[in-house]
């Protein structure tokens, strides 16, 4: 069993965490974001809650946002900040991860799962966007409140000659989860599509 609660722990991050410093404060704002971020979301890890659907998760952006502030930091809040990045790192680890499928079957049949569950084997669907095999899954950069999206980038070199578009970027909304499909149908279709759109275009 862990010494401190996680939610414990995240209170008393919040408690220990500086202020940011005035020369700082510029950048277009971008450290004032960032602070935002990691106040907003130990805030609400604090509370027994969670911003993103899995607390890991935001323990997970914590850390990195806190490792960013330190290197942008300079002196006493460097160290200090530093402190609190292992810590963040240490209360990630007695996070369970979710396991399965968070909330049950999606419209395609698939499992749903969080962004960041998905691996370079998997063929995903976002919701209202497109699908196709999963590249990558991180978080976007936060807003003035601290609120972050989570930006998917989704592999689209099937639809396409060489050369043509192959990532596109979708940014979802905290709590969000994507499809999971089964990989081995959707590229048998996917080849499949683009050899009959290829024949169509050369019947004009």
């Amino acid at each position: 069993m862990p010494q401190l609660s996680t939610h414990l722990a995240a209170r008393r991050l919040a408690a220990q965490l500086p202020a940011l410093p005035a020369d700082m404060k510029g950048n277009q704002g971008r450290e004032r974001a960032r602070y935002a971020f990691v106040t907003r979301t130990l805030s609400s890890l604090g509370a027994d809650a969670t911003v993103t659907g899995d607390r890991a998760e935001d323990w997970r952006r914590v850390a990195r946002q806190l490792a960013i502030l330190w290197q942008m930091g300079r002196d006493e809040f460097r160290v200090n900040v530093s402190e609190l990045e292992r810590s963040a790192r240490a209360a990630e680890a007695e996070e369970p991860a979710p396991a399965g499928a968070p909330t049950g079957t999606g419209p395609h049949g698939g499992d749903l799962i969080f962004p960041w569950q998905a691996t370079a084997e998997d063929w995903i669907s976002v919701p209202g966007g497109p699908s196709g095999p999963f590249d990558e899954a991180t978080m976007a950069m936060p807003d003035r409140k601290g609120i972050a999206r989570t930006v998917v980038l989704i592999d689209q070199g099937h639809r396409f000659h060489p050369g043509g578009p192959q990532l596109v970027s979708v940014f979802l909304e905290s709590g969000v989860l994507i499809e999971r499909l089964v990989a081995v149908s959707e590229r048998a279709q996917a080849r499949e599509q683009w050899a009959k759109d290829h024949q169509e275009w050369h019947a004009r």
